[in-house]
């Protein structure tokens, strides 16, 4: 009964609109972005989509664990063609290539041709696609996934994103400028909702001491969280794996890879990089769903290389030693990003450099000087309580 109503709605661009927000959830890691703004709402105003992949087994637990929240959760082919949603909000741009749904001519058309392709009579035109926001929200909010940005990481789909997306959510005005050099559209500042439980548990000693007997911390030593990113071009777990071995004797060492590459579902699969996360030689955070705000709790020191995870360091206020690949200027998107100028603001090591000990006997005063210059530039006057910004935002946008 489904199917013909989707096919009707779909042919008739017809749809009922919830006044409500939904979220769309693709992977299992963007629901650390989310969890603290959805904490903050009523849950009655929004809804939690999931892709499909989600129905299996696997993550049973999860969808129980959301339920019991009191969050309305559903899967995308439950709700894709059925309803739209008064607002939106995704992480990334999901497929499409105009933002006009077509006429009824062409929507059939298309439906015809789906169905062609599918006893394999394949045609050499494609036909337009509604993009993926457009289809499910009527108001499209970009939920920015890392402080990282940079032209390039825009230039692939800036059209795409341009049209798509109505409204930006930016974690500060750097990121904030770069977006609205590209888009002119309305951008909000909200800060880094996911790290509100850090401001709000960092002077919570006995939350402390339970976390570091979770992960066998040794409190004779003090705690480095090494905290990587996903290239393709190269990984810094596996190029410095063997030189972060050697502080093991003086120092905790807490690895947390990029869930994409260790995980075999993904194209991002490094086999080497998993086998060294298995060795047992580290503390090792590889749940997909880990609330990232407890690993900076026990870190005095944050060693990263690229990516939104140096920013995320900063935002709490870490010591950053940032790792160096030869490598990445492969990478045109990591290369021209603000992962590069960050380094400007704190101490770096190149690969081929042998003493890693060295850079925790410096003299951090200057250092912290530094890092006090980079949270005004990247993040201004830091609003800790984000979420309630972001959930405020996002109240009153129903509201409208």
């Amino acid at each position: 009964m489904n199917s013909i109503k989707k096919i009707t709605n779909y042919v008739f661009d017809r749809y009922k609109v919830t006044d409500k927000v939904a979220f769309f959830i693709n992977e299992e890691y963007i629901f650390d972005h989310y969890s603290c703004v959805m904490e903050r709402l009523d849950s009655n105003i929004f809804d939690i989509i999931l892709a499909d992949k989600f129905k299996q087994k696997k993550y049973g637990n999860l969808i129980n664990k959301l339920t019991l929240n009191s969050w309305n959760v559903m899967f995308l082919s439950d709700v894709l063609y059925l309803r739209k949603y008064k607002v939106l909000l995704t992480h990334l741009y999901l497929g499409g290539n105009t933002a006009s749904s077509g006429t009824i001519f062409l929507r059939v058309k298309s439906i015809i041709f789906k169905l062609m392709k599918t006893i394999g009579i394949k045609w050499s035109k494609e036909l337009p696609m509604q993009y993926f926001q457009n289809i499910l929200g009527v108001c499209n909010i970009r939920f920015m996934y890392g402080a990282d940005a940079g032209v390039n990481s825009f230039y692939e789909y800036g059209n795409n994103y341009s049209e798509s997306f109505d409204i930006f959510f930016c974690h500060g005005p750097r990121d904030a400028e770069i977006t609205k050099s590209m888009f002119d559209k309305p951008i909000f500042i909200m800060g880094y909702p996911r790290y509100d439980k850090f401001f709000e548990r960092n002077g919570d000693l006995v939350y402390k001491n339970n976390l570091c007997e979770k992960y066998l911390i040794d409190n004779k030593k003090k705690t480095i969280l090494w905290i990587t990113t996903v290239n393709k071009h190269f990984s810094t777990i596996e190029t410095y794996s063997e030189r972060m071995k050697s502080l093991l004797s003086s120092y905790n060492v807490i690895v947390r890879p990029h869930p994409l590459e260790i995980d075999p579902e993904y194209d991002r699969y490094k086999k080497n990089v998993h086998d060294i996360v298995n060795s047992g030689k580290f503390i090792i955070s590889s749940d997909p769903y880990q609330e990232m705000s407890d690993l900076y709790l026990m870190a005095n020191f944050v060693f990263c290389d690229y990516g939104g995870s140096i920013f995320s360091a900063l935002y709490m206020g870490k010591r950053i030693i940032l790792l160096n690949h030869k490598e990445v200027e492969k990478d045109l998107v990591v290369s021209s990003s603000t992962s590069m100028e960050a380094r400007e603001y704190f101490p770096s090591i190149n690969q081929d450099e042998d003493n890693l000990f060295s850079y925790f006997d410096m003299d951090w005063t200057q250092c912290d000087k530094a890092r006090d210059e980079a949270v005004e530039h990247y993040f201004g006057k830091i609003n800790t309580d984000a979420s309630k910004r972001a959930a405020l935002y996002l109240t009153n946008m129903l509201r409208q």
